[in-house]
């Protein structure tokens, strides 16, 4: 993704104005990430089944490019992996991410903010529904 480190994060939500996007921060040698992939993509065709609901996915180039793509196809969401820059931005600049997986949420409103709570699935899963069933 050819785009500056500080326009990066607007630049990926812009085009989900008005819906709820959950950015999943994660890389594929993360054990952790991997185990809470695959247990979320059940949501995305069964509770959290919903239009309004966007999964981004962000790893950076310490995952190597051919496993990379190789996983990508059996995670249903819109994905990026981003340069040494753009993840430095987003994890310490804007985020100050502690490790990964990292969640961050936007909310229909546009207002976004880390969500570490949601290494919780419960938590996420209610968090989510309750996020779609607001208005704007």
């Amino acid at each position: 993704v050819d785009i500056a480190p500080d326009s990066l994060l607007q630049a990926i939500i812009a085009p989900h104005k008005g819906k709820v996007v959950l950015i999943d921060i994660w890389n594929t040698w993360c054990p952790p990430c991997r185990n809470a992939i695959k247990l979320n993509e059940p949501y995305k065709t069964g509770e959290l089944a919903n239009k309004d609901l966007i999964w981004i996915y962000i790893a950076n180039e310490t995952s190597p490019i051919n496993t990379y793509n190789e996983m990508i196809p059996h995670i249903k969401g819109i994905h990026y992996r981003v340069n040494n820059a753009q993840w430095k931005h987003i994890t310490k600049n804007m985020f100050n991410i502690d490790g990964i997986p990292s969640y961050i949420l936007v909310e229909k409103n546009g207002k976004y903010a880390l969500r570490n709570d949601f290494r919780n699935h419960a938590l996420m899963v209610e968090t989510l529904k309750e996020e779609l069933g607001k208005d704007k």
